[in-house]
């Protein structure tokens, strides 16, 4: 499985499958190196008496273009604190 400090865990499942097959699934999201992208990893390992199957893949996106898609998408609110004599 996938173990990096830097990366947050989303999800981690542990199925078996009949008698003979256990598969393991693991998701993890991380800012890349030079933290311009965030990189949503998913890993899987399949064990059966025949051996030790796995694969990785990462999906990759600019930080940038997923805060334009919250701006666009999300709600936002508005709010404020007034003091007197503040100017």
């Amino acid at each position: 499985m996938i173990s990096d400090a830097s990366s947050m865990l989303l999800q981690q499942k542990i199925h078996k499958r009949g008698d003979r097959a256990l598969i393991c699934r693991e998701t993890r999201l991380q800012l890349s190196a030079d933290q311009h992208q965030l990189v949503l990893s998913r890993y899987v390992e399949q064990y059966t008496p025949q051996g030790v199957r796995w694969i990785e893949r990462q999906h990759r996106v600019a930080v940038s273009d997923v805060l334009r898609w919250l701006i666009a998408q999300g709600e936002s609110s508005v709010s404020s604190l007034e003091r007197a004599n503040m100017l």
